[in-house]
C-alpha cells in the first residue's frame, strides 16, 4: 500500500459473515462513531457489506490509534471495586517529581478470552537493583521511596521494575501501528491471503487468540501444517477488528465458566440498528462478573439456564412495554409489538450466537458455540405466558434444588428444563421428577411451576395435536380430585401420592385410583375410563400431569389447613 500524509485514502472493512469478526466490526464502528471522527478529519460510513473510512493517511492512523486506546481503557484495563480501593500499583512521575498510586487492572469477560498475557509498562520502567532498592540513576529518591511505601502500606517486592511516567496495562499488539501500515512510503504488493477473511493483503501477521480465540496460536498452526510450509497468517484488518469484539458482546462469568452472547444478523445495518436498543440490558457491575441484568434472580450458572435468563432480560427490558426502572414484581409484562418487530424481524432476522467456555489452565476452552435461531419463539412464549399471569421469575426459583449442598448441583434440573424449552421440547417428565424430589421431606410450594408446565405444554402441542389438550385437562382434573381427597390425611395422604406415582402400567394406575376412590372418597368421573385406547397410548404423560396436579392441590390444601390451625390456636390463646 503506497500511502503519504497528503493522500486521501479509503479503508474498507468488509462483513465476512463470521459471528466473531462481524461482532468486532460492529463493535469498532459503534466505538469509532462515538469518538467524533469529524474532529479527526475522518469520515466513517456503514452499509450491509461493511464499514468504510476515508481520510488522510496520518489522520486515519491517528484516529485508529485513538479508538484503540479508548477500547483498551474501557474493556481490557478494568479494575474491580476492591482494586480501585486498594490502589496497589504505583509509578514515578518525572514531571511531578512524585510517586503516584494506581489501581491494578485485569482483562475480564470477553476481553480475557482475547488476551491473557501480562500487562506491560505504558511509558517506561527501570529494574530494581535489589528488593525495593532503586538503580543508581534514581538512588537520590530512595529515602522518599521508602517513606512512600511505608505510608501507603505497599511493597516493592511484588514487581521487578519501577514504572516510570505511567502505569502498566494490557496492550495487545496491533500490526497496523507497529508497521505504520497507513503512512509507510513503501510500495504495496500482496503478501498472501488472510486466513480469516480470505482477501489478499500487503501486510500479514501471525494468527492467534487475539484475532479469534478458537484459533490455536502460531505454534499450533505450524504443527497442523501438513505440507511443512509457512503457517497461515491474518491481514492487518482482521488483526485490528478482532480486538473490538467485547464492545458488541454480552457476558456473565462464574466459577464454572464464561457465558457469551452476540446479537447477529446477515445485515450489518440491522446489527447497528439494534445495538443501542440492546444496550438497555447492560449493567455496570463493579466486579465485572457480568455486563447485563439478570432479572430472574440468582444461581444461574449453567449454559442453558443462563441463556434463558439472558433472553428474558432482553424480553423484559427491550421488547416489553414494562418500564425497566419500575421494580414492582407484581406488574405483568407484555410486548411492545412495534419494538418487537423492529428488533427481531425488520430488514433481516436477528439471531444470537451463544458461546460457553470453561477455564483450562491459564486460558479458556470453548465447550459450546451455538447459533441460536429460536429467539422469536422464546420472546413470543414469554409474552404469552406472562400475559396469562405466569411469573417466570417464580417458576425459575421453584426449579432450584436447595437441598443440594453445593451451588453447582442446585440447578442441574433447571438447566435441563431450560434446554428443553429453548429447543421447543416437552418438560412435563422433568418437572414431575423435580416436584416429587423436593417434596420428599417437606411441603414445597409449587403452584407457579404447576401452572407454567400446563400452560407451556398446551402451547407446545396446540398446533401439533390439539386432541392432547383435552387429555391434559382430564389428567389435571383427576390430579386435583385425588389431591383434595388426600389433603386431610397428612403424611398418610402424601404416602398415597408417592404410592400412586410408582404405578408403571395403566392397569396398575387405575387400580390405585380405584383404591383411593374407595378409601378416601375421591370423586373420579367416568371420563377417565371412557378414554380407553387414548389413555393407554399417552399413559406416561397423563400420569405425569396427574401427579403434578395432585401434589400441587395436596400441598395447597395442606398449607391452608395448617394456616387455619395456627390462626385458631392464636385466637384461643388471646381469648
Amino acid at each position: 500500500m503506497t500511502s503519504t500524509s497528503g493522500m486521501e485514502l479509503e479503508i474498507r472493512f468488509p462483513k465476512i459473515h463470521h459471528f466473531w469478526m462481524d461482532a468486532g466490526l460492529i463493535g469498532f464502528y459503534e466505538l469509532a462513531e462515538s469518538e467524533h471522527p469529524v474532529e479527526w478529519n475522518v469520515s466513517i460510513s456503514l452499509d450491509d457489506a461493511g464499514v468504510t473510512l476515508r481520510g488522510d493517511g496520518k489522520n486515519l492512523e491517528s484516529f485508529f490509534e485513538h479508538v484503540y486506546n479508548v477500547l483498551l481503557d474501557r474493556y481490557y484495563n478494568t479494575s474491580s471495586e476492591q482494586q480501585r480501593a486498594d490502589k496497589a500499583g504505583f509509578y514515578y512521575d518525572t514531571r511531578l517529581d512524585a510517586f503516584v498510586r494506581f489501581p491494578k487492572v485485569k482483562c475480564r469477560g470477553i476481553a480475557a478470552l482475547i488476551f491473557n498475557k501480562a500487562p506491560r509498562p505504558t511509558k517506561g520502567a527501570v529494574k530494581y537493583r535489589g528488593k525495593g532498592i532503586l538503580p543508581p540513576e534514581y538512588a537520590h529518591l530512595q529515602e522518599r521511596f521508602d517513606e512512600f511505601l511505608r505510608e501507603n502500606n505497599l511493597k516493592a517486592g511484588a514487581m521487578q521494575n519501577l514504572l516510570i511516567d505511567g502505569p502498566n496495562a494490557y496492550q495487545p499488539r496491533v500490526v497496523l501501528f507497529e508497521k505504520n501500515v497507513l503512512t509507510s512510503p513503501k510500495k504495496s504488493r500482496s503478501k498472501g491471503v488472510c486466513f480469516v477473511c480470505g482477501h489478499d493483503s500487503d501486510v500479514l501477521t501471525e494468527v492467534g487468540s487475539s484475532v479469534f480465540p478458537l484459533i490455536t496460536g502460531k505454534d499450533g498452526v505450524l504443527s497442523f501444517n501438513s505440507t511443512c510450509g509457512n503457517p497461515a497468517k491474518v491481514c492487518w484488518k482482521c488483526d485490528y477488528i478482532g480486538k473490538f469484539v467485547p464492545v458488541a458482546g454480552f457476558y456473565a462469568t462464574n466459577e464454572t465458566g464464561c457465558h457469551i452472547y452476540f446479537p447477529y444478523s446477515s445485515s450489518l445495518v440491522k446489527m447497528h440498528e439494534v445495538f443501542r436498543s440492546l444496550e438497555a440490558i447492560k449493567v455496570d457491575d463493579p466486579n465485572y462478573f457480568r455486563n447485563f441484568n439478570q432479572d430472574l434472580g440468582g444461581y444461574f450458572q449453567k449454559p442453558y439456564e443462563m441463556l434463558f435468563s439472558f433472553l428474558y432480560s432482553v424480553y423484559l427490558r427491550v421488547l416489553s412495554s414494562h418500564d425497566s426502572s419500575d421494580e414492582k414484581e407484581e406488574e405483568l409484562h407484555g410486548f411492545d409489538f412495534a419494538k418487537f418487530y423492529q428488533i427481531t424481524t425488520a430488514r433481516a432476522p436477528l439471531d444470537f450466537v451463544v458461546m460457553y467456555t470453561e477455564p483450562l489452565g491459564q486460558t479458556h476452552m470453548a465447550k459450546m458455540v451455538w447459533p441460536f435461531k429460536r429467539s422469536v419463539y422464546v420472546f413470543r412464549l414469554l409474552d404469552r405466558l406472562e400475559r396469562g399471569g405466569i411469573r417466570i421469575k417464580e417458576v425459575m426459583r421453584e426449579l432450584i434444588d436447595f437441598e443440594q449442598d453445593k451451588n453447582e448441583y442446585k440447578t442441574l434440573m433447571r438447566n435441563r428444563v431450560c434446554e428443553r424449552i429453548l429447543n421447543q421440547q416437552r418438560i412435563v417428565d422433568l418437572v414431575e421428577q423435580h416436584v416429587f424430589h423436593i417434596n420428599k421431606s417437606k411441603v414445597q410450594y409449587i403452584k407457579p411451576l404447576h401452572d407454567f408446565t400446563i400452560a407451556y405444554e398446551k402451547i407446545l402441542i396446540e398446533e401439533r395435536d390439539p386432541m392432547q389438550q383435552e387429555l391434559i385437562d382430564a389428567a389435571v382434573s383427576l390430579g386435583k380430585t385425588i389431591g383434595m381427597s388426600l389433603a386431610n390425611e397428612g403424611k398418610k395422604g402424601k404416602g398415597e401420592l408417592f404410592r400412586l406415582r410408582k404405578a408403571r402400567k395403566p392397569e396398575d394406575f387405575l387400580n390405585e385410583v380405584n383404591r383411593i376412590q374407595l378409601n378416601y372418597g375421591a370423586l373420579v368421573t367416568s371420563d377417565l375410563y371412557n378414554r380407553g385406547e387414548e389413555f393407554e397410548k399417552n399413559f406416561t404423560e397423563f400420569k405425569q400431569f396427574c401427579m403434578i396436579a395432585a401434589l400441587n392441590t395436596f400441598n395447597g390444601m395442606s398449607r391452608d389447613r395448617e394456616s387455619a390451625g395456627s390462626h385458631d390456636q392464636a385466637t384461643g390463646e388471646a381469648a
